[in-house]
């Protein structure tokens, strides 16, 4: 009995100890790879609570996420998905800012195919008009609230003539969720104006365990995640899903619609201190495309333009003709498009542009149509 128990003990470190070595093996070999810890989105996101836009993207970082793919993202030194423009603006230079969430970003799809990019090149391409410059300013899970924060500090420095807001039917949503999965934290002080409707506002989600944050920085515990699901990260509620999900764009949703109005009016407002106007771009979603009774924001997002004297850029037409014409697919979930998608929406955005006179080119023979 006396020799047992030594024996045991030591055939119980050697076992553990060799699945220590195992999971570190297997650690080094997945970070030769190139897996890195935690890739999704948490990746290029920094936490930013002294700033009311709460958090962005983390200047320099880069990645290639589990979620999407090969497509590798980079942020630029000033904490966005795009490359650094000279402040103050050059003489004779006409600057387009794009605000927006994660369709914006170009989520999914290579930096050169997403939307902001191809307008750029399709002034240069098609118009010679390479004095126009088309500045990403999108940031992931972002609704108006963010936007309009972020662009008044940022208006100043970059002194936009026109910008652009991408408008998605989740802008009208309880954002809590978006958040928090997008900062790898739940953010415990959200102002109320973050919310589309606060007196409908989720509760907020328990912390994260502290053995779920450590894991958050381990290749082979995310993999592991991504193979069995992540508890730690699951929404609290079917409520809390529905919150985030369900579309608020009805016309009985009277509060988030005035809430999105004034949140594009500080926008608005901070263009023509810049001597800029607005533009709204209504993005549609996949359902939209196919389904004539699908529940539309477009009408409304119009009608509120029109009063409101800002420009609104309807792309649903746009989606449905590239699916007519095309079979490639347009999006890539419910929400963001594909690089064929993009291409769909800024063929018509930079079209409607010239055609409208919001930019400084000649019109084509399309206008005339």
């Amino acid at each position: 009995m006396k020799t047992t128990v030594p024996l045991l003990r030591s055939n119980l470190l050697l076992a553990i100890c060799s699945v220590a070595i195992v999971l570190v093996a297997a650690e080094l070999l997945l970070r030769a790879r190139g897996a890195g810890g935690h890739r999704d989105l948490r990746t290029l996101h920094e936490v930013q609570p002294d700033r009311p836009w709460l958090y962005g993207l983390r200047p320099g970082a880069e990645a290639r996420l589990d979620v999407s793919g090969d497509v590798l993202y980079r942020i630029n030194a000033d904490g966005f998905r795009d490359r650094v423009y000279a402040r103050p603006k050059p003489a004779g230079v006409f600057r387009i800012a794009v605000l927006g969430d994660s369709i914006a970003f170009g989520y999914g799809v290579a930096e050169r195919d997403s939307f902001p990019e191809r307008v750029e090149r399709a002034f240069a391409a098609h118009h010679g008009a390479d004095r126009i410059e088309v500045v990403n300013f999108g940031v992931n899970a972002y609704n108006a609230y963010n936007e309009a924060a972020l662009f008044e500090e940022l208006a100043p420095a970059f002194e936009p003539d026109l910008v652009l807001v991408q408008f998605c039917v989740n802008d009208l949503n309880d954002p809590t969720l978006h958040f928090d999965s997008s900062t790898n934290r739940v953010l415990e002080s959200i102002p109320s104006l973050a919310f589309p409707n606060p007196d409908a506002r989720q509760p907020p989600l328990p912390p994260r365990a502290s053995l779920s944050t450590v894991c958050d920085g381990l290749a082979l515990c995310t993999r592991l995640r991504l193979l069995f699901g992540d508890a730690a990260n699951a929404p609290a509620d079917a409520a809390a899903w529905k919150a985030t999900f369900a579309p608020h764009d009805g016309p009985e949703n009277v509060v988030e619609w005035r809430w999105l109005r004034d949140r594009y009016r500080e926008i608005a407002r901070a263009a023509a201190a810049e001597g800029g106007r607005l533009v709204v771009l209504a993005f549609p979603y996949q359902t939209q495309i196919r389904d004539e009774t699908a529940r539309l924001a477009q009408p409304e997002l119009a009608r509120i333009g029109a009063e409101e004297d800002w420009e609104t850029i309807d792309l649903l037409a746009a989606f449905r003709d590239a699916a007519r014409r095309t079979s490639e697919p347009l999006f890539l979930d419910v929400w963001h498009p594909t690089a064929a998608g993009h291409r769909a929406a800024a063929d018509a955005i930079a079209r409607e542009l010239a055609c409208r006179g919001l930019v400084p080119v000649e019109p084509g023979a399309e206008c005339a149509s």
